[in-house]
């Protein structure tokens, strides 16, 4: 899990994460059954070396996950602050094209549906308008 060579942060799940955990807790186990071993001191200074290099790994995998973390938080603020502008020049939008309308008030209903009806008419075949008896 550490940085590619290339310099780019790996993309991390939440899997990823726990797998790490539970191979750092079982290394660190390991080496902690090697130091309380009753071996001789030689033994004893391997295991706090490699102790030691654990605790490295997992410092490096902390910054590594951290930069990933802050990384993706300053993207969602980008995104959020982009959609917050969006969201405004819409709000400012809509506002200018009501004030626009504003002389044209909506018919009510029933002359909606007056009028929807004639256009109906015409669509059926017919002109739409009242026929005059002869």
């Amino acid at each position: 899990m550490t940085t590619p060579p290339d310099g780019s942060q790996p993309s991390l799940t939440a899997q990823d994460i726990d797998a790490w955990l539970r191979v750092t807790a079982e290394k660190y186990a390991a080496i902690h059954r090697q130091a309380a071993h009753p071996w001789p001191q030689l033994h004893r200074d391997e295991a706090f070396v490699d102790m030691s290099a654990l605790l490295l790994d997992a410092l490096e995998e902390v910054r590594v996950i951290s930069a990933q973390s802050r990384e993706e938080s300053q993207a969602a603020r980008a995104k959020g602050q982009a959609l917050r502008d969006h969201s405004t020049h819409l709000l400012k939008k809509s506002a200018a094209c009501r004030e626009r309308l504003a002389p044209f008030p909506t018919p009510p209903p029933e002359a909606i549906r007056e009028a929807e009806g004639r256009l109906l008419e015409r669509f059926k075949g017919g002109d739409g308008r009242e026929k005059q008896e002869e």
